[in-house]
């Protein structure tokens, strides 16, 4: 590992055991304010420790055509798990718990429906 890589790692690490810690402690003393920011920050916890053991440090490997090929594919598998994942919530949600009710899942179900052609519209127009 280089110097920038165990730096990362380093950085990466003390801030997984601070609030590792820290929400360890929240599930110890049964505190009622674990809620949305605890499990967002476990989700950006995930997410840096995902992209660290994909990357490290090293960006170019990212802008090689291999990485780039990587990057595609799996923001396209992503987009429809996403949709899918929204559709089957929805569907739940629309039959089973609030009939129909509920307009943020649907709204949220539509934006996921739209982005990945709206996104592909831009980039033509971009290069055009």
């Amino acid at each position: 590992m280089s110097k920038k890589e165990m730096g990362g790692f380093l950085c990466l690490l003390a801030i997984t055991i601070y609030f590792g810690g820290t929400l360890i402690s929240y599930i110890k003393f049964e505190n009622p304010s674990f809620g949305t920011p605890e499990i967002l920050l476990i989700i950006a916890l995930v997410i840096s420790w995902g992209q660290f053991f994909t990357w490290h440090t090293r960006k170019e490997l990212q802008k090689d055509e291999m990485g780039k090929q990587i990057v595609k594919n799996s923001a396209y598998k992503s987009h429809h798990i996403i949709f899918g994942a929204l559709l089957i919530l929805w569907v739940i949600d629309f039959f089973f718990i609030s009939y129909g009710k509920n307009y943020t899942l649907f709204i949220a179900l539509c934006i996921a429906y739209i982005t990945n052609p709206l996104m592909q519209f831009i980039q033509v127009k971009k290069y055009m």
